[in-house]
């Protein structure tokens, strides 16, 4: 299961990783734009992680001294099934020399013993990235396993099984979900990631499961300005990379809308479950009109919200992770008057510039959607309930109290 924040053929290995890449910098202008894929992949993406790093590496990339800039920070196993053989994180810069053929130069080399997944190591590379890179425009793509705002090392029981009409049980295709990378400590918390980012990127794209969260929005609002994500899981291809280069570098304005596109777009010319694929692309700077409109509506339907069913509400999972659902559905089953959800599909409207859906997520149908999910308070799970309370956007909206 696909990918994030704690926070879904061959992989390249490290032999061939550190094989490819050499050299030193070739002399280059003061950088445009900065495009850094985080690849937080020592878990069992490990292979679908790497092949997507093949498939950017091969789609366009700039020329050497080139004004803009493909960085790379890979953490993979060697062997999925052998842990304990690590291949030692890396970042290295991709560039097509004169003769045409793509480099992968190692910018630096970090100790084995690093877990990509936290919060300390996240800072710690783009914070490499940027001083060797200074430059006017930032994106990152985020690529990994995550659980949304969800906090580090919280958990219930999950199944990741699926009864057929007939009572046969099937298992469902990985995801970027079930997981973090190998070791005790994995996991992000979505209140320290916008400070431990040293720059406000243009975008950020987020290859990872149910990140498509409106507290993660709003969490990273001053930190960027356009967020891809996807409410519910990814499969473990995730996104598609072979045009993603060109859509994003060495062009006037990344096309960030067109890579949702495409992603979506894979995905719906599939069958069976792996026709399964959501995504959300929102401008975070136009959000402040949504919180409003959410305030108002908790605040006017409190006596609802108290006590509230939430399997009433259309969910982003299909299995016991019972944490992520629509948040406009949620404002019409609190009873919101048709004055209120004018108001709040306005401020949807105003933020979400493209969100799209297959008729289903592996067996969960996705019917009344928005693009963006929300929590609703579960009775009795006060450990969760009081790490809500912390995060910005309830605090700008009140939805615990």
């Amino acid at each position: 299961m696909k990918r994030f924040l704690h926070g879904i053929a061959a992989a390249i290995c490290a032999a061939a990783l550190l094989s490819s890449c050499g050299g030193t910098d070739p002399e280059r202008p003061e950088a445009r734009r900065v495009l850094l894929m985080y690849a937080a992949a020592f878990s069992n993406l490990s292979n679908s992680i790497s092949e997507d790093i093949d498939e950017i590496c091969k789609s366009g990339v700039p020329a050497a001294g080139s004004s803009d800039v493909l960085l790379i920070y890979a953490h993979t196993t060697r062997d999925r099934t052998q842990t304990k053989d690590l291949n030692a994180p890396v970042m290295f810069r991709v560039y097509r020399d004169t003769g045409g053929n793509v480099v992968r130069d190692t910018l630096f080399r970090y100790p084995e013993t690093d877990d990509s997944a936290t919060t300390e190591v996240f800072k710690k590379v783009l914070g490499d990235a940027v001083n060797h890179f200074p430059a006017k425009h930032y994106g990152m793509i985020f690529s990994s396993h995550a659980r949304g705002w969800v906090p580090p090392g919280y958990s219930e029981s999950t199944s990741i099984w699926s009864v057929g009409p007939e009572g046969e049980q099937k298992e469902y295709p990985l995801t970027k979900e079930m997981g973090i990378e190998y070791g005790s400590k994995s996991g992000m918390d979505i209140r320290e990631v916008a400070g431990a980012m040293p720059v406000k990127f243009d975008f950020i794209i987020m290859d990872a499961c149910l990140m498509g969260c409106v507290e993660v929005a709003w969490e990273l609002r001053d930190k960027c300005r356009l967020l891809a994500f996807s409410p519910t899981e990814i499969l473990s291809n995730g996104f598609y990379y072979k045009d993603m280069a060109p859509l994003l570098l060495n062009t006037p304005t990344p096309d960030v809308e067109r890579v949702c596109r495409e992603y979506f777009e894979q995905y719906d010319r599939m069958s069976g479950l792996y026709r399964s694929a959501t995504v959300t692309l929102i401008d975070c700077s136009k959000m402040d009109a949504l919180a409003r409109a959410c305030a108002d509506i908790f605040s006017a339907h409190r006596d609802a919200l108290d006590g509230f069913d939430p399997m009433s509400v259309q969910p982003y999972f299909y299995n016991n992770l019972h944490w992520f659902y629509d948040l406009r559905d949620l404002a019409v089953k609190l009873g919101a008057s048709a004055h209120e959800l004018q108001v709040l599909d306005d401020a949807l409207g105003a933020c979400i510039v493209y969100y799209a859906c297959t008729e289903k997520f592996f067996d969960l149908e996705l019917k009344d959607v928005c693009g963006l999910s929300t929590y609703i308070p579960l009775y009795g799970k006060n450990k969760l309930n009081n790490y809500y309370k912390t995060l910005s956007w309830n605090a700008a909206t009140g939805l615990i109290q």
